[in-house]
């Protein structure tokens, strides 16, 4: 059938146009894994009303990759697929995109046209990797081609990379930078190194010295003289600070370049506001912060985001928000693992005690309030959860490669088991009031049938922690939508489908955002997800570093060893109250596959064309 062109108009996509769209990818056997999460950005050639064809671009910051150039059968050769491409091509350029990429097994030629040439699969910026269609929706043998609209501006080498937050891993970012030769500034809000572990200094971490050092901090402090603890020894969270990053702090190229009682406020691009495009990735990112009561600004070539969740903890109420009454009883409440068998021990002492969540923070809790009863009769302890299902906390047991990760949660078990303790599964609490000079704890269980818990005198809410976000409110960052982790992380991290407390290696593709130079790392790239691990920011840091230094090939190197949980469920059911807060671990040994051409079945054979 042959078209009268005036007849055709241009639009974009809307949310309910995906039937049509998804129609005519399936009949052009074009990948759909992706596509729909990019609809906005799609541009749509409609005849008498109906969709004919598509094009779309999944835009990374002054990148974007374009796909999706399908025409109705039938409708082919005449000139639908032109418009298309030519007004993205028109579109890319007013958004001030400086490259555009494409794969493609069928059309190379097709797309050579319009100033598209074939460049090697690992030249692909950091943020397409991560793409639906890197990541697998296309063969590997199809063909990578780019179309440079634009130079990209050079960073600024003369500006520092500003690493926020001094905990472990910000440090191991840090020791990463200064075996690169890159300048840093690292901005810590505490008072020292470390101040989130300290506040629960206490805790024995359940892996041992050997995974709870980066080696590139090692090497670091070795020509100091510093000699590494025993591997197989288990730490307290105190003594990884004490032994390792005030050690590290101390040295002079570390300490000339940290800035402590330094809090972030905000990041920015300077002289841009999260909605101007042109220009963007050629300005500085601008860094304001407070130190000694006087706000100061920092301009950097790069921004690592390392300052964790600690000090965001979740509410004790089950729907995200504080509970009805949590704000007026806060204090009776502790968020976190308070320190029961030493500064804290007369608050808990012969009183009756709360505790909420599932997590290792709740368990560790738990079992120093039951070693408090033994010798203090007078006081109690209750356990509330917001599932019944308890199978993650308990963990693998013996199966766990962690030995004391697993002792860990047998010993809960016990406990519970045992009936040292009071135990209120499935609750979810909505209210908390004084009755007296106690508090009533009131909530719901799976059935939605009303609970309450009377005579409680102190409560821990140990339910994970969250994210803070407003420091990065001006920036373009692209976050899983519930976990508010890293977008690319979500699906492999997610509570919701899995119990394991591991994840397949990552690096800083996964980590990276539309914004360019910006990366989230360690616990606050897995946003509320519960299962982050030491070891794994560790990694994260040496790939990202990698990644700012232009070391793509070192940066896409990703490998970690972990050790197993000993337990892993993909019906599991929600595990919101658990945390990784005690304890890096390691998981087995994969390297990051490389892109490559893998055989395909026949039908995806034009998957890209």
């Amino acid at each position: 059938m042959l078209l009268n062109p005036t007849s055709l108009s241009l639009r974009q996509a809307g949310a309910a146009d995906w039937p049509a769209v998804e129609a005519l990818l399936l009949a052009n056997k074009l990948p759909t894994e992706g596509a729909q999460a990019h609809l906005s950005t799609y541009l749509l050639a409609t005849h008498n009303g109906e969709v004919i064809g598509c094009a779309g671009a999944e835009v990374y910051g002054s990148v974007a990759l374009l796909r999706s150039v399908a025409v109705a059968p039938g409708l082919q050769k005449q000139g639908i697929g032109r418009l298309l491409v030519e007004r993205l091509l028109q579109e890319a350029a007013a958004r001030d995109i400086a490259t555009l990429y494409l794969l493609t097994v069928t059309a190379p030629e097709y797309f050579a046209q319009y100033g598209f040439k074939r460049i090697k699969s690992e030249a692909a910026p950091a943020a397409l990797k991560a793409s639906a269609e890197f990541q697998g929706a296309c063969p590997a043998c199809a063909a990578l081609m780019a179309l440079t609209l634009r130079e990209a501006p050079a960073g600024d080498a003369t500006l520092p990379v500003a690493v926020l937050g001094a905990g472990p891993v910000g440090l191991a970012a840090v020791a990463q930078l200064i075996e690169r030769g890159l300048p840093f500034v690292a901005l810590e809000a505490g008072a020292e190194v470390g101040a989130s572990l300290l506040d629960y200094g206490h805790v024995a971490l359940f892996s041992p010295w050997q995974y709870d050092v980066d080696p590139a901090m090692a090497r670091l402090l070795a020509p100091a003289g510093w000699a590494p603890p025993p591997a197989a020894e288990l730490p307290t969270a105190g003594e990884v600070v004490r032994r390792v990053l005030q050690p590290f702090a101390a040295l002079p190229t570390v300490a000339a370049s940290l800035k402590l009682g330094a809090r972030v406020q905000a990041v920015s691009r300077e002289g841009f506001d999260k909605v101007k495009s042109a220009g963007r990735d050629r300005a500085a990112f601008v860094v304001r912060y407070t130190q000694g009561g006087a706000m100061r600004e920092l301009r950097a070539r790069a921004v690592i985001d390392a300052t964790g969740t600690w000090n965001q903890p979740n509410p004790l109420g089950a729907d995200g928000l504080p509970a009805r009454g949590e704000a007026e009883a806060s204090d009776r409440i502790f968020y976190g693992i308070p320190d029961i068998a030493g500064a804290l021990r007369s608050r808990y002492e012969g009183r009756r005690t709360l505790v909420v969540g599932a997590g290792h923070s709740a368990a560790n809790a738990l079992l120093a309030l039951a070693e408090l009863a033994k010798a203090s009769p007078g006081t109690r302890l209750a356990w509330a959860v917001r599932s019944p299902a308890l199978q993650r906390v308990f963990g693998g047991g013996t199966a766990d490669a962690l030995p004391a990760r697993g002792a860990l949660g047998a010993a809960l078990r016990r406990l519970r088991d045992g009936g040292a303790l009071e135990f209120f599964g499935g609750l979810r609490i909505t209210a908390i009031e004084r009755v007296g000079a106690r508090l009533r704890v009131s909530g719901l269980d799976n059935d939605q049938r009303p609970v309450v818990v009377d005579g409680i005198d102190e409560i821990i809410c140990a339910t994970g922690q969250r994210p803070d976000l407003s420091l990065t409110s001006e920036l373009r960052l692209k976050l899983d939508p519930w976990l508010e982790s890293t977008e690319a992380l979500g699906p492999l991290i997610d509570p919701n489908l899995h119990s394991c407390g591991t994840v397949r290696p990552h690096g800083h593709r996964e980590l990276a955002h539309p914004e360019p130079g910006f990366y989230t790392v360690g616990v606050k790239s897995y946003g509320r997800a519960p299962t982050f691990l030491m070891a794994t920011g560790f990694e994260q840091a040496r790939s990202v570093v990698a990644a700012i230094a232009g070391d793509l090939a070192a940066a896409d190197r990703v490998e970690l060893d972990l050790p197993e949980t000993g337990v892993c469920s993909t019906e599991s059911g929600p595990a919101s109250e658990a945390t990784g807060c005690c304890g890096p671990a390691t998981e087995a040994k994969v390297a990051l596959p490389k892109p490559g051409c893998a055989p395909k079945p026949a039908a995806a054979a034009r998957c890209c064309g």
